[in-house]
């Protein structure tokens, strides 16, 4: 078959996560037949999670679509700016339609290159297999070199709900802005903040419950001074010994997934207590020190801040089950 089939061309635009392996599944289909077929051109978009919601709320979209991408956030391509193509599959078909190749071609293309297409060497079933094990590790890399160009520190927290762990959330730390704000929240996360009452003892996130759930606003947690189980009342405890002074105002809560420090309602008495936010609250902007912000995880943030309250206290025990630095590929 001629590597062409017609001289229209086909702008295909790939949107999704960078985390996440069906968009570099979608990424390696399209990469690869646009090598046989020039005309499918290939414009890429991978985001992370905040960059692809506000993508999906922005972009002409009809409404039941919209709402399952901004509920899956799965990977979606757009076809000269007209054709929405939900998932692989889609794409697929498209692709077939459009080049007369068969399902199995274009997965050999994705797996083992456009060169091997037509060798008996390779199989689909075989292709399945390796565009899988391929994608996997571009999701990987992928966010490995983002935290690297971002020359960003990045953590991690694992939180449960009643026992049930949910998806690992990944904060971007902007130490360049706010570092001591930010090596404070590092020192919670990886449990070595020598408590000033014993310190034989050391404060840490793990274990610590999430205290407070602000419905359309944040949730709340780091209460660490009266054991895992504070209130949110506790004295101050930080990295620092007590409280400590506001750092800087030029990070803006403007965006759902913002890590901020939680104070006591007047200036200068930061410490362990943090919120992430699930609204745009720009209101709270030059009142508390913001110093990072969600790559990975909003769902599970979204599913804490939808948990039933009492006087803003969860119904059922959430805690992070787990904490620390993010540095492996």
């Amino acid at each position: 078959m001629s590597a062409s089939t017609g001289s229209s061309s086909f702008l295909c635009e790939l949107n999704g996560l960078l985390r996440d392996p069906h968009y570099h599944r979608c990424r390696l289909l399209l990469q690869e037949l646009s090598i046989l077929h020039p005309q499918f051109l290939s414009k890429l978009h991978g985001m992370i999670e905040q960059e692809y919601l506000d993508y999906v709320r922005t972009t002409a979209l009809p409404h039941d679509v919209k709402q399952r991408h901004l509920q899956h956030t799965g990977p979606f391509f757009l076809v000269s700016q007209r054709t929405h193509l939900a998932d692989e599959d889609a794409f697929i078909a498209f692709a077939i339609e459009k080049t007369q190749r068969s399902r199995s071609d274009i997965l050999v293309a994705a797996a083992f290159g456009a060169q091997n297409v037509g060798s008996t060497t390779y199989a689909a079933v075989d292709a399945e297999e390796e565009l899988q094990i391929k994608a996997e590790a571009a999701a990987r890399e992928a966010l490995f070199r983002y935290r690297q160009v971002s020359g960003n520190e990045h953590v991690y927290l694992l939180f449960a709900i009643d026992g049930q762990t949910l998806p690992r959330v990944e904060i971007e730390l902007f130490a360049r802005i706010c570092p001591r704000t930010c090596a404070n929240f590092v020192a919670f996360c990886e449990g070595i903040v020598p408590d000033i009452s014993d310190e034989s003892s050391m404060l840490s996130y793990k274990g610590n419950y999430v205290h407070r759930v602000v419905k359309g606003g944040w949730i709340q947690a780091g209460d660490v001074s009266q054991g895992p189980n504070g209130h949110g009342n506790g004295p101050l405890r930080s990295l620092y010994g007590m409280g400590f002074p506001d750092e800087s105002f030029a990070v803006s809560h403007d965006q759902i997934g913002i890590v901020s420090m939680a104070n006591n309602g007047v200036p200068h008495t930061n410490g362990s207590q943090f919120f992430i936010t699930v609204a745009p609250l720009p209101w709270l902007d030059k009142k508390k020190v913001a110093f990072g912000r969600v790559v990975s995880g909003l769902t599970t943030i979204h599913a804490i801040a939808a948990l039933e309250t009492v006087q803003e206290r969860p119904c059922v025990p959430c805690k992070i089950v787990d904490a620390g630095r993010l540095n492996e590929l």
